[in-house]
């Protein structure tokens, strides 16, 4: 199973990677969402391959995730 999220989380890492070289920001820290986010296994795993902390998310709703996008996009603070 550790190969399995090895896997996983470089196809993660050269994801940024690519974004990076369009112009999209390095992350400095990865917030995770769901079932995954209980396995401390995959967070380390995750946390090594992409160098950032990961932390988990207060909410368990993905749609909350890319509502705080929005809103840092627009420059608000607030949290929903």
């Amino acid at each position: 199973m550790t190969m399995l999220f090895e896997g996983i989380a470089k196809i993660e890492a050269l994801g940024y990677q690519r974004m990076a070289e369009f112009g999209g920001p390095q992350p400095t820290c990865v917030t995770t969402v769901g079932g995954g986010a209980t396995n401390e296994i995959w967070s380390c795993i995750r946390k090594t391959m992409l160098g950032v902390p990961v932390l988990t998310s207060e909410s368990k709703e993905a749609a909350v995730g890319v509502a705080r996008m929005a809103l840092r996009a627009l420059g608000t603070q607030s949290r929903p």
